[in-house]
C-alpha cells in the first residue's frame, strides 16, 4: 500500500536529471496524501514538448486520485489512489491506463502504518543512499468540458517483500531507473510488465519510526521526518 509521500527538490531534481534531463519543478511537501497534485513522469502526448535527454517522456503535473477517463463525474466515492497489480488488466479503470499510459512516481520516501496497542505508529521508507524512489503508476485524462481537463494517477501495488512484511501486506511497486523507463515503454511486453510488478525490493531501502505529526494530512513541514527509533536496513531482493 502507499497513502502517503515525501517530496523534495534534493534529491527528486538529481534523480530527474539523470533519467530524463529535467529538474523537479514541484515544491517540497513531506506530507503528499491522496488528491494531492503532484508531478509524475510520463510518455508525450500530441503537441506536448519532451524531456531534454529523453524525447518521448515528460514531468507533467496530475492529481492523485484516478479519473477514469470515461467516467461522467468526478467523485471519490472509490478509493483510487491505488491500483492493485492483480487488477490492472481486469478493472475498467485500470485496464485502459495500463495498456497505454504507464507513468513513474517520483518521490523522496514513503510512509506506512503500523498498529501497536492501539497506537498508530508511522515507519518512514526511503532509498538507504537518499537517491529517491520511482514508484510505478498509471494515469488517465478526464475532460471535465471541450476546453478543460485532468490529469491523475494511482500508484501501483504489489503484495508486499518478505523483508517489509513487518509494515504491512502490500507495498508499491518501485523501479530502478533503468526499469522505469521500460515501465514507461508502450512496447514493452506484457511479461516484463508482470516481472517488474512481483514482490520485490530492487533497490536498498532504510526504515525508520517517525514522529506522529505526519498523521495529520494538515501537516507538511519538515517534522514529518523526525526520527523516533532505530533505523531498519532493508537489502534488496531482485
Amino acid at each position: 500500500m502507499c497513502g502517503r509521500f515525501n517530496v523534495t527538490s534534493d534529491p527528486l531534481t538529481q534523480l530527474l536529471m539523470d533519467l530524463i534531463g529535467q529538474e523537479y519543478p514541484g515544491q517540497d511537501n513531506h506530507n503528499t496524501a491522496p488528491t494531492a497534485k503532484t508531478w509524475i513522469i510520463r510518455e508525450v502526448q500530441d503537441n506536448e514538448e519532451s524531456a531534454e535527454v529523453n524525447e518521448d517522456l515528460l514531468v507533467a503535473n496530475a492529481q492523485w486520485w484516478l479519473i477514469p477517463s470515461w467516467t461522467k463525474e468526478r467523485s471519490t466515492k472509490y478509493s483510487m489512489f491505488n491500483a492493485r497489480r492483480e487488477n490492472l488488466r481486469k478493472s475498467p479503470a485500470f485496464r485502459g491506463p495500463f495498456k497505454q499510459r504507464r507513468c513513474a512516481v517520483p518521490v523522496t520516501g514513503y510512509y506506512e502504518w503500523v498498529n501497536r496497542n492501539g497506537i498508530r505508529q508511522p515507519y518512514y521508507i526511503r532509498d538507504a543512499e537518499n537517491e529517491g524512489l520511482l514508484l510505478a503508476g498509471i494515469w488517465d485524462r478526464w475532460w471535465e468540458s471541450k476546453e478543460s481537463y485532468i490529469d491523475s494517477f494511482a500508484i501501483v501495488t504489489t503484495a508486499v517483500a518478505e523483508d517489509l512484511e513487518f509494515l504491512h501486506h502490500r507495498q508499491p511497486v518501485m523501479l530502478t531507473k533503468e526499469e522505469a523507463l521500460a515501465w514507461m515503454n508502450s512496447e514493452t511486453e506484457d511479461v516484463r510488465l508482470d516481472e517488474l510488478c512481483d514482490s520485490r525490493v530492487p533497490m536498498a531501502l532504510c526504515v525508520q519510526p517517525v514522529s506522529e505529526y505526519v498523521n495529520n494530512t494538515r501537516n507538511h513541514g519538515s517534522q514529518c521526518l523526525e526520527v523516533i527509533g532505530d533505523e531498519v536496513l532493508v537489502n534488496p531482493t531482485g
